[in-house]
């Protein structure tokens, strides 16, 4: 048995991330996981409070080499969500995943047997794979927001739980299921082809076990203050 953890949108480098609380936590999942896979926005890019995007990329890559260090029978998979995914970064994922055995990236989706792992930008609308890459291509153009008006207003949307019943109004879970298993039919991971569960970020909001067309959807939610955050666990042979 594959004793695997999975957490997403952790938004390192964001103001409005507390991940600095779920560090241990994170930490004590690695010593006790086989994979860990960091399910998209793990780092945050778009929302940077760094010195440059030159020294949020060097500091992303210590991070994760400081993961792989803690154990390195477990292999730390990362997935991109819209967040983390710059094209300068993805050269550095490169050359780390040469470096280091037990470290992977990936830029859409992670497969392990019966599960799958992504981000989950296709929960917003039915989109398939090339309507996913051109939503990212936009994403990697888009200069770390520097306007503080705006971050305040985000804040502020964070504080108040507007972001959360916004959210919860937006995403259903059934609209969630619909959208990503339209997705992934579209690339042949369903049911058919033997997938079991997916687990997904990007919508903030925790989902466990949620059934639909026999298949179990999972969310791990967000380090943003005044949120949820689990670290999800399970088996797998």
């Amino acid at each position: 048995m594959k004793r695997i953890s999975v957490v997403s949108d952790l938004h390192i480098f964001c103001g409005r991330s507390v991940w600095k609380n779920k560090l241990r936590a994170i930490e004590d999942a690695i010593r006790s996981s086989d994979i860990f896979v960091l399910n998209g926005d793990t780092f945050d890019f778009r929302w940077s409070n760094s010195h440059s995007l030159d020294f949020a990329f060097e500091k992303a890559i210590d991070f994760l080499r400081h993961l792989t260090s803690i154990n390195p029978e477990c292999h730390i998979h990362l997935n991109l969500g819209n967040h983390d995914h710059h094209s300068e970064f993805c050269k550095r994922l490169a050359e780390l995943e040469k470096e280091l055995p037990n470290f992977s990236w990936h830029p859409y989706y992670l497969r392990i047997g019966t599960l799958v792992f992504l981000h989950g930008e296709p929960t917003e609308r039915k989109m398939s794979h090339k309507q996913l890459e051109k939503y990212r291509k936009k994403w990697e153009r888009k200069r770390p927001i520097t306007q503080p008006m705006l971050d305040n207003l985000y804040d502020l949307a964070v504080k108040s739980k507007a972001h959360v019943i916004l959210t919860r109004m937006f995403f259903t879970k059934r609209r969630i299921a619909r959208n990503l298993l339209w997705y992934l039919k579209s690339l042949g991971l369903d049911s058919n082809s033997g997938i079991t569960d997916v687990y997904f970020g990007h919508t903030h909001v925790p989902v466990a076990n949620f059934r639909y067309k026999g298949i179990s959807f999972h969310n791990s939610g967000t380090a943003y203050k005044g949120m949820k955050l689990n670290i999800l666990r399970t088996l797998i042979l």
